[in-house]
This record gives structure tokens, C-alpha cells and sequence, in this order.
């Protein structure tokens, strides 16, 4: 496969979906650092960001662990309304699975406070200026939404990511990466630390670490 940037460069399947995926794995830490300067100032965006933050991370690993070659190939031609992935509720319950978790997926909990609205969603109408978003800024997003806890699990599941693909990107097959995330990936300090391990083996490696 040739793709260009800068100068034609040659690049086999599995370098150009790592590429891709690096690309996706940038963003989430563009967006992160969002979350954590708006946190606590400026809820509003701080949940309007994690709604991309959570389609990124997700779309991200979704590339790196489940895409074909022919779906990494075709995202040089994909457009807004023909994304080439899954939709992200799916995404999510195959990551779950991968964790050993079962075919959950834990954004589509009840918010109480919104007649039982699945998080998800709230998320999504703030982000697109629903009506239930009024309603939702009316009744103070700080009631609905615990952005501490929020910004601790955005940490953690960006850890993963990025576990997820270091490792990868060290020849580790994703069925032994996973197994190993399994008993961690809901602990934030063990992610934390992971991650930090992971980047380290890359850059001792002498690879390009994103």
C-alpha cells in the first residue's frame, strides 16, 4: 500500500493500520487534555468533549483490533455519513467482551435524573443541542453527571488504548494483550502504570511512540 505524507511512502497492511490507529490515538490525547482543563470549569464542554473523546478512543481501537485490511485500506475514501465502522454501542460491548466482561455496554446505563436516558444519549444531545439537552442544563449538569469519576475512567480507558497499541506495535498478538488488560482495565493506577511500562518498552525498542 502507498500513502503519502510528505514523499510516497510504501507501507505494509498491518503499518498502515497502525498509522491509522495512531492518528485516532492522537486525538484522544488532544481531547483528554481538554477534559482535564475543563473539568471542574466548564462542565458543558467537558461532557460535549468526552462525547468525542468516548466515539475515538472506541473508533481507535475498533481499527487496530477488529477492522480487515480492506476496511484500514478504505479509510482514505470514507466520508461523514459512511464512517466504515461499527456504531458505538457496538464498539464498546466488543471491547467489554474482549475484557471478559460479556456482551455489556456500560454507556447505555439509565441517567434517573433524565427519565432513565441512556448516558450515551445524553451525551449526544448536548453535543447536537437536543431539547432534553435544555432540560438537562436546566436541572445543572453537576447533578447529573460526576465529572471527577468521569475524567478518572476517561484516564483509565485512554490507557488502555494506549496499551493496547504499544504492545501491538511490539509484535505482542492482541489475544495476550487483552488477557492481560482483563484483571486491570478497571483500575485506574494499574492502567496508569501499564501504560507508562508500555511506552518505555517502545521507546527502548526505538520506535516512533505517539
Amino acid at each position: 500500500m502507498q500513502i503519502r505524507t510528505g514523499a510516497l511512502v510504501q507501507l505494509t497492511p498491518d503499518k498502515y493500520r497502525l498509522l491509522v490507529v495512531v492518528q485516532y490515538l492522537n486525538a484522544s490525547n488532544a481531547l483528554f487534555t481538554g477534559l482535564k482543563n475543563q473539568q471542574g470549569a466548564n462542565n458543558f464542554h467537558f461532557v460535549v468533549t468526552l462525547r468525542s473523546f468516548i466515539e475515538y478512543t472506541r473508533r481507535g481501537i475498533w481499527f487496530l483490533a477488529w477492522a480487515t485490511d480492506k476496511q484500514v485500506q478504505a479509510v482514505r475514501k470514507l466520508t461523514f455519513d459512511k464512517p466504515g465502522s461499527p456504531g458505538l454501542a457496538t464498539m464498546d460491548t466488543m471491547i467489554n467482551e474482549a475484557l471478559g466482561l460479556g456482551k455489556v455496554c456500560h454507556l447505555n446505563a439509565p441517567i434517573k435524573e433524565i427519565n432513565g436516558e441512556p448516558f450515551i444519549n445524553c451525551l449526544h444531545a448536548l453535543t447536537h443541542g437536543n431539547p432534553i439537552s435544555v432540560r438537562m442544563l436546566s436541572f445543572g449538569l453537576d447533578g447529573i453527571f460526576k465529572t471527577d469519576m468521569l475524567l478518572l475512567r476517561a484516564e483509565t480507558d485512554l490507557n488502555l488504548f494506549r496499551v493496547l497499541l504499544y504492545r501491538r506495535m511490539l509484535g505482542e498478538e492482541l489475544k495476550n494483550i487483552w488477557k492481560m488488560l482483563a484483571p486491570i482495565h478497571n483500575q485506574p493506577e494499574t492502567m496508569r502504570t501499564n501504560a507508562k511500562i508500555a511506552a518505555h518498552l517502545v521507546k527502548k525498542a526505538g520506535l516512533t511512540l505517539p
